[in-house]
């Protein structure tokens, strides 16, 4: 079932410019602007969100009981590089944003794109979803404004 699910989400996260940074589980952790200059990765990640869910949602509705993915995003600062000891190594990208983002999967059900406020003011021209306010997310003191995106132009 989840080579099934990667075979059409690598490809979403392809033509959006991502690179995967690993898979975890039923998961994808997916980087944008890490290796080369993405000015507009806000705009990439939000695309590769929609067309993860969307895949996702065809699969899904061709194997009844399947799972269907949610997505979380957020934009800022991240340890990117080699990590780990002398003798086994591995490309990782760590820090706050990427936990953060994890943690926004929670805030949205099956189906649901959610994204974080620093994402959302990065998002040029069009854009839809639903504000959420502010929602707390385990491992965060304060919390975040969140919206579950809808479309972006």
């Amino acid at each position: 079932m989840l080579n099934a699910f990667w075979a059409v989400v690598v490809p979403a996260i392809d033509r959006a410019g991502g690179v995967v940074e690993q898979f975890a589980g039923d998961g994808v952790m997916v980087t944008f602007n890490a290796l080369v200059e993405q000015p507009d990765h806000a705009l990439r990640a939000a695309r590769a969100g929609l067309a993860i869910v969307a895949a996702a949602r065809d699969l899904a509705a061709d194997h009844p009981g399947w799972p269907v993915f949610r997505v979380g995003i957020n934009t800022g600062p991240a340890v990117v590089g080699n990590v780990g000891a002398a003798g086994r190594r591995s490309f990782a990208v760590i820090g706050d944003t990427t936990n953060t983002a994890a943690r926004l999967m929670s805030v949205g059900g099956p189906g649901d794109v959610t994204i974080a406020r620093a994402t959302w003011e990065r998002l040029p021209g069009s854009r839809a979803g639903t504000a959420l306010g502010e929602v707390r997310v385990k491992g965060r003191r304060t919390p975040g404004e969140a919206w579950h995106l809808g479309v972006v132009g």
